[in-house]
């Protein structure tokens, strides 16, 4: 495809407070096999990199004992590292397991995270994958949705400065909008999905929906157009402003065959996991990227697929990802650059205020340099 600007561009992003299309936000997934106080240093590196570059916000995944190979157990406590190295951008779960958790502990933790990093908390709470973490927490994969309903509706009313007992205690810090920044991250079962994302409108949370793709249990982008707009339609009878985020692999790079080549490592990768898709293992690179819905080559066409994906029309942030697999520290970087300077503009996209690096220099220490 070409380098042009796409023109169904502006059907992209419904639209936020200040003007733009949508808002540029990233997913981290730590994976790799570092160790993982080199991961956490690296993770706080790459969100440093993109606040430089203009994105939004930045998501971190919820994995218990590493399933699915990540780092990430205690998201909270990682952003809580993350967000006194950066200033401005946005620091989200995508998404917090709420099920094998205190809704109240959840509640505090978020709140303190509120406060040190000056009320950048974006909380998107989800029931998650991986049954063996139920086991571990002594839940019941029967019971998911009824405790996922029950702990929602238990956040909200902490968060809400609802009493907490006989004595009349409140959540403290107070809450200081972290109920306003809160994300439902609903069943990808598309039998029940317009349902879920009706509720999440109509107690004024926003919407997360995860990457399309043809593996079973994902939902194609014609199904979550859907989702989108009843969505939109609920949080609109129930007066709030609607917060949809739709989540998209992307791969920029000069050319379709480099960028094979490029990821071919991390598809690899995922398959020789094989507990993940049991399907996916004989599939070719382009095969199993083309299943999985990425989109890949040069930044014009990426924007183009992006510009006619139905579900992004009605989507208020764009969570790009750069998965499969984990990119190696230094592509992570000419990832997040390429998508910020090179994808997001052809599609309306500008950061709120002019990035603090220049194109010329990089933007943050390389891996292994003194930290200032």
């Amino acid at each position: 495809m070409s380098e042009r600007t796409p023109e169904r561009a502006g059907a992209v992003g419904a639209g936020v407070a200040d003007g733009r299309p949508f808002r540029l936000c990233f997913l981290l997934h730590l994976d790799s096999d570092l160790a993982p106080a080199a991961a956490y240093r690296q993770a706080i590196d790459l969100f440093v990199a993109a606040e430089r570059l203009g994105y939004d916000s930045g998501w971190v995944i919820h994995r218990h004992f590493r399933q699915g190979n990540e780092h990430v157990s205690a998201p909270l406590v990682l952003l809580a590292a993350i967000a006194e190295h950066t200033s401005r951008i946005r620091l989200g779960t995508g998404v917090f397991v709420l099920p094998l958790a205190d809704p109240l502990v959840v509640a505090e933790d978020a709140a303190v995270l509120d406060e040190l990093s000056g009320g950048r908390v974006e909380l998107g709470i989800g029931s998650g994958p991986f049954p063996t973490a139920w086991e571990a927490f002594g839940r019941s994969l029967d019971d998911k949705q009824a405790l996922f309903d029950r702990n929602v509706a238990k956040l909200h009313e902490v968060l809400e400065g609802r009493p907490v007992n006989t004595a009349g205690e409140v959540l403290h810090p107070p809450d200081t909008g972290v109920r306003r920044r809160l994300w439902q991250a609903t069943t990808s079962d598309p039998v029940r999905a317009v349902d879920a994302a009706i509720a999440a409108a109509r107690t004024g949370d926003g919407l997360q929906l995860s990457r399309a793709g043809d593996w079973a249990g994902r939902q194609s982008t014609g199904q979550q157009a859907d989702i989108v707009a009843s969505y939109r339609r609920a949080a609109a009878e129930a007066g709030y402003e609607p917060r949809v985020q739709v989540s998209r692999a992307v791969y920029p790079h000069p050319d379709s065959a480099g960028a094979l080549r490029a990821v071919a490592p991390g598809v690899r990768r995922w398959q020789s996991w094989g507990s993940r898709r049991r399907d996916d293992v004989e599939l070719s690179v382009e095969e199993y990227l083309e299943r999985d819905r990425s989109l890949f080559g040069p930044a014009g066409a990426v924007a183009e697929s992006l510009a006619a994906d139905p579900s992004l029309a009605g989507a208020t942030d764009l969570l790009v990802s750069f998965v499969p697999g984990v990119p190696e520290f230094d592509e992570h970087i000419r990832l997040l650059t390429a998508t910020a300077r090179e994808v997001a503009p052809l599609l309306g996209w500008h950061p709120l205020q002019e990035p603090r690096a220049t194109v010329s220099e990089p933007p943050i220490p390389r891996r292994g340099a003194p930290r200032p």
